[in-house]
């Protein structure tokens, strides 16, 4: 197999491609007209390439040229050096245009049960088949540091807070709503106002897990005159709702759950509780991937149609 590293560096792409014309058409003056140079500086050229090479590669010919051993050897190689070449072009182009590449995508597990998340990822996957798209579930703290250190290209997250290293794209808001077990007195209610939570047993997010939705929370439970009693406080949305169906308390969760409520749960509106969370998509200032340009079209493409 023809081995390119071992031709002279001084050897050029254009001496390969006037080789190529040339053996092609066996005519040095035939193969200038059809590169459009002179045909001295063809001649030269080639002249060139045989010294850098040491090899004889034409056995010049009254009418024509014809191919040495040699040459013949040269060229079937170089037909597949073109080959590759015009496969890399290609993919360049492509991953310029946001086609082909990677693109690797954290998400918030709550996100992607329905609407925007998933419809999203079926649009891109079938616009962008040529990009290697890997999902990721995770919490946001552990998001945000994969994003930092490159493990990540982007992350789907709730209520981003301002970072200087990092871009949030907002997307859609989400309501905050009541889960009860079923067996509680207040899963037969078509609504609650906050007032019915004081002095009832909660379950809630630690601050770090969503230091703004624990704000805006704590704000409401102030406005309406109570503390609240918690009986515990977990970082993890899924593990909250497990106490919840295990009938240890309430906890306001993410109206997006209500699309697969665990077992012994019932999800209900707060009418005076006001509070949402912000789905965004995450990713470092100034990327340029065109590939994440691509999805981050998609994604607020689509996000009117999701607004609550």
């Amino acid at each position: 197999m023809f081995d390119i590293g071992l031709v002279s560096k001084a050897m050029e792409l254009r001496q390969i491609l006037y080789f190529v014309a040339i053996a092609e058409v066996e005519h040095f003056g035939r193969a200038a007209q059809r590169l459009r140079i002179a045909q001295p500086a063809l001649s030269r050229q080639m002249k060139l390439l045989e010294a850098e090479l040491g090899l004889e590669l034409f056995e010049r010919l009254p009418r024509g040229v014809r191919l040495t051993a040699a040459g013949r050897v040269l060229l079937a190689e170089l037909q597949g050096v073109q080959a590759q070449l015009a496969r890399a072009v290609a993919a360049a182009r492509a991953a310029a245009a946001g086609q082909h590449g990677a693109l690797r995508l954290g998400f918030i597990e709550a996100a992607a049960w329905q609407g925007l998340v998933p419809e999203a990822i079926r649009a891109f996957r079938a616009a962008f088949p040529g990009v290697e798209l890997t999902l990721a579930a995770m919490p946001t703290a552990e998001q945000l540091a994969a994003l930092r250190q490159g493990a990540l290209d982007a992350a789907l997250i709730y209520n981003p807070l301002p970072a200087e290293d990092l871009t949030a794209v907002p997307l859609v808001r989400h309501a905050a709503v009541l889960a009860v077990p079923v067996e509680s007195a207040l899963a037969a209610r078509s609504e609650v106002a906050l007032a019915d939570l004081a002095g009832q047993p909660l379950i809630g997010f630690q601050r770090r897990a969503s230091p703004r939705f624990f704000d805006d929370v704590h704000s409401r439970f102030r406005a309406a005159g109570f503390t609240p009693r918690y009986v515990a406080e977990l970082m993890a949305e899924t593990e909250i709702l497990a106490l919840v169906s295990a009938g240890a308390g309430l906890a306001l969760a993410n109206s997006s759950q209500m699309w697969r409520p665990p077992h012994g749960v019932r999800f209900i509106p707060v009418k005076d509780l006001n509070v949402s969370l912000l789905l965004a998509m995450v990713h470092r200032k100034d990327d340029p991937a065109p590939v994440l340009d691509r999805f981050r079209t998609i994604l607020t493409g689509l996000a009117q149609k999701f607004q609550a």
